[in-house]
């Protein structure tokens, strides 16, 4: 990966898993983690600069989603369908979900997810999800990972 700045937000309801994920990224000095958001009302928020993230300043834009599927209110999925009708090309997005069921990978996929990973990579992430986060960011990752 480039020596740029990869600026992340994280997107999950889940306490455990973003600190899983904060303590792993803060590892790597080439992601940056600009927010967490606990569902997909937020990151929609987030991402249009509405509400409290109007000031881009204080809220970057992100180069990297992580998003989760499974949330409240409005859904992983929901989210990645609100994205089809926006022009935000730089922005990659991986799905990190609980399910590798064929299904919900297809789905996210189709809906214009750039890579879907399993959440239990994350505890032994040094060896699987940064270099998964490093392709995808260089452009050379594949859709979904070998799942184990």
């Amino acid at each position: 990966m480039n020596k740029t700045i990869c600026k992340v937000l994280l997107v999950d309801d889940s306490d455990d898993d973003r600190f899983l994920l904060r303590r792993l990224l803060k590892k790597h000095d080439q992601f940056r983690i600009v927010a967490e958001v606990c569902d997909g009302e937020q990151a929609i928020q987030y991402l249009s600069g509405h509400a409290i993230y109007s000031d881009r300043e204080k809220h970057p834009f992100p180069d990297l989603m992580l998003l989760d599927l499974k949330m409240p209110k409005i859904t992983g999925y929901q989210v990645l369908e609100w994205l089809q009708g926006q022009t935000f090309e730089q922005l990659r997005v991986m799905v990190l979900s609980g399910s590798f069921l064929p299904e919900d990978v297809a789905k996210s996929l189709e809906l214009g997810a750039h890579a879907y990973e399993m959440k239990r990579a994350l505890p032994s992430g040094e060896s699987t999800l940064i270099p998964r986060l490093e392709e995808l960011m260089d452009g050379r990752a594949h859709p979904v990972s070998s799942g184990k």
